[in-house]
């Protein structure tokens, strides 16, 4: 087909009406994101192992790769001891190697985007509505871990962006929030040279990470305009976390000391400014906040 437009459109719309043949396929996929931690910084880019996991007509989940470890062996911990009955559950210190900790979830068949951030005991969710509009480049591609991809643009949070996509993975997702391209996105790239997200290791595979939250509350359910100033808040002061945990039952110690210690406080704002400091340059400078 001579026509790089109208091919584009007939990629478009073969991917809509086979979109829950592409969606029901259980995949783990490997990406690397490598950073920019700050705009102004002459230090080395940041690296971290990211995963993708698809389950058939299920959502979509993106979260580091350490975190994704974690939360399968945590499910499967619960399910044993849900399914032979046992009397103990413990659960291995989770490990702080991450840097990015926010959990993705996508649901492709309504385009909606969910968030979850968890700060020490709390969780809070946040729900996006989010569809891209990609310009799509048939004339321009390019090979990738073994695949043959094609290119396309769009502009998101306060960048734009140019990804390469393969119409030989039978789904239509993506690293972070991206997705709705007719493949999967095997490499995507802001502009500027901050970020970038390029495929590691694809597996067809089904994995379980329901059980997460267990031992958890229940989410705290923000708006995008509750999580914005929330965030803002936060980043000023994490400690702000800590405060009115405690009741007349349960009293909260970190290294054996009261959270309400100003020795614990401090400790806790010290850790959290240098996770938060890793993306000074954050992915999206313009958040979704409404």
């Amino acid at each position: 087909m001579k026509n790089p437009i109208l091919k584009s459109l007939l990629l478009i719309l073969l991917a809509l009406l086979n979109h829950n043949f592409f969606y029901a396929q259980s995949y783990k996929i490997i990406y690397e994101m490598t950073w920019k931690p700050s705009k102004n910084s002459t230090k080395a880019y940041k690296k971290e192992l990211m995963t993708l996991i698809t389950n058939e007509k299920e959502p979509s989940y993106f979260e580091s790769y350490n975190k994704f470890r974690y939360d399968s062996l945590k499910t499967k911990l619960v399910n044993d001891y849900v399914e032979n009955g046992g009397k103990s559950l413990r659960f291995p210190n989770e490990s702080n190697d991450s840097k990015y900790r926010t959990f993705i979830i996508k649901n492709l068949q309504n385009n909606i985007i969910k968030e979850e951030n968890k700060f020490y005991t709390t969780i809070f969710l946040t729900e996006y509505q989010l569809q891209f509009k990609w310009k799509i480049d048939n004339t321009q591609n390019q090979n990738i871990f073994g695949y043959k991809t094609y290119r396309a643009t769009t502009s998101f949070g306060g960048r734009n962006w140019t990804a390469w996509y393969t119409t030989d993975i039978p789904i239509l997702d993506g690293p972070y929030k991206f997705y709705g391209l007719p493949g999967l996105i095997l490499k995507i790239s802001d502009d500027s040279g901050d970020f970038d997200f390029e495929v590691k290791g694809i597996t067809k595979e089904k994995n379980d990470i329901s059980q997460r939250r267990f031992s958890y509350k229940k989410a705290v359910e923000l708006n995008p305009r509750q999580w914005c100033d929330f965030w803002d808040k936060y980043k000023k002061q994490p400690s702000i976390i800590l405060e009115n945990l405690n009741t007349s039952q349960t009293t909260y110690v970190i290294n054996g000391k009261d959270i309400n210690s100003r020795e614990v406080k401090d400790e806790y704002n010290k850790k959290e400014w240098e996770m938060i400091n890793f993306f000074e340059n954050p992915i999206e400078p313009t958040p979704t906040c409404k």
